[in-house]
């Protein structure tokens, strides 16, 4: 079942989320004092406690057990109030392969078709093949825009999923 976050899941999302970073970025960063010693569980559920406002645009998804999360934000870059930026979405590492990502996405592309949003974006690191693959299987392409990530080397590229026509 795919549901809002509440804030009885927190220490669940930071655990997720924590351990979803390290495992799609610490083989390309190389970097183990930022994947284990500044990435960490507490100061991120703290950040959600302080905050619980933040928690209004994650969806888990939970079967009992919340297995993944997806987290996005009104996309500022284009100026337009239409369009959205997936920013955070984590499936917990032992449970990938099992559809949770695809349902959680197609949740957030319904949800977005809902309240008349005509694009969903996406970041993605150059590098973090499985993403990308992931993302095109769900029908988001490269828009030919790319970044550098800040303090890195590493690039992102931007995806973007065009919604159905809301005008007809």
């Amino acid at each position: 079942m795919i549901r809002n976050a509440q804030n009885t899941d927190i220490s669940r999302l930071a655990e997720i989320e924590v351990f979803g970073k390290r495992v799609a970025y610490r083989p390309i960063f190389q970097d183990d004092n930022g994947s284990f010693n500044l990435l960490q569980t507490q100061p991120i559920a703290e950040q959600y406690r302080q905050n619980p406002r933040l928690l209004d645009h994650i969806s888990v998804y939970d079967d009992g057990i919340v297995k993944g999360l997806l987290n996005w934000k009104d996309y500022p870059e284009n100026g337009r109030a239409d369009e959205i930026e997936l920013y955070c979405f984590y499936v917990e590492p032992f449970f990938k392969g099992q559809g949770i990502g695809g349902a959680l996405l197609k949740h957030l592309c319904e949800d977005a078709e809902k309240n008349q949003k005509r694009a969903i974006y996406a970041w993605v690191l150059e590098e973090n093949i499985p993403a990308r693959r992931f993302y095109e299987r769900n029908g988001f392409v490269a828009d030919g825009r790319h970044g550098i990530v800040e303090g890195t080397t590493a690039r992102n590229m931007c995806y973007v999923k065009r919604l159905e026509d809301i005008d007809g």
